[in-house]
């Protein structure tokens, strides 16, 4: 998949053609299109369905986000895949301390969601008739923020080598120097990193980003999402994610 997106990214023509023709979304259906985008160019997977209902009656049971054949093993999976950003407020392991910037979600009922519930679908009789010991897989993307110069505890199932980030509040960040760097405020659905600047045109010093915060959150909105870029052979490249929080948060929410 790596060699995949490197090759889209190198003539984004293809891809920028298809976003055109959908049309503005949310963050998770972009993130969804962008996926389904990417493995109908992946040799190893042939795609079979996506967005696959099932009916009970006329009401919809559930939904399969990605029906496969993986041409190496000669399987089918059923893939359900999702895009989060958790912020963990307590240190220890419990996945419900895992929070959603707006307080609403948490890693616990996310995965209790996928697992207790879309997960199986692909075990019920319509789909078994149709895709005989189809293989259920799941597949969470985003970035897991850790409280800034803190101890923090890896939550249950997560892997080990996940993306970072750090979240501190608006008080912390006040305090914060950074000479070198400069800085860009992410909005939806531009939340998913790796991004890449020629010059530094739109990027901001530290002083800027402080305020741009402050701003937020005197027009009460919640968590900011930024990030900081460094300078290497001449591209700004994004180095480290932060979301900055209104000194009382998640109290306050």
């Amino acid at each position: 998949m790596r060699e995949v997106l490197h090759s889209l990214d190198a003539d984004g023509e293809s891809i920028n053609s298809h976003f055109q023709k959908l049309g503005p979304m949310p963050m998770g259906r972009y993130f969804e299109q962008l996926f389904f985008f990417a493995i109908q160019h992946d040799s190893q997977y042939e795609l079979l369905e996506e967005n696959r209902q099932i009916f009970e009656g006329k009401i919809t049971r559930g939904e399969l986000d990605l029906v496969l054949r993986n041409k190496r093993s000669g399987g089918i999976e059923h893939w359900e895949i999702a895009l989060k950003f958790y912020l963990q407020i307590k240190n220890n392991a419990q996945p419900q301390h895992m929070l959603g910037p707006s307080t609403r979600d948490n890693l616990g009922k996310k995965l209790e969601k996928l697992l207790g519930a879309q997960i199986p679908l692909s075990k019920i009789d319509e789909i078994q008739k149709d895709y005989p010991g189809i293989e259920p897989k799941l597949m969470v993307k985003g970035i897991f923020f850790y409280p800034w110069q803190q101890s923090w505890t890896l939550s249950k199932g997560v892997s080990a080598d996940h993306l970072k980030g750090a979240w501190l509040s608006l008080d912390a960040l006040a305090s914060f120097n950074d000479s070198s760097g400069k800085w860009l405020l992410r909005k939806k659905p531009d939340w998913i990193g790796g991004l890449q600047f020629m010059d530094d045109k739109t990027l901001l010093d530290i002083r800027e980003m402080k305020t741009l915060c402050q701003e937020a959150f005197s027009e009460e909105k919640g968590p900011q999402f930024i990030s900081r870029f460094r300078l290497m052979d001449g591209i700004w490249e994004e180095e480290s994610y932060f979301f900055v929080c209104p000194n009382e948060w998640p109290e306050n929410q």
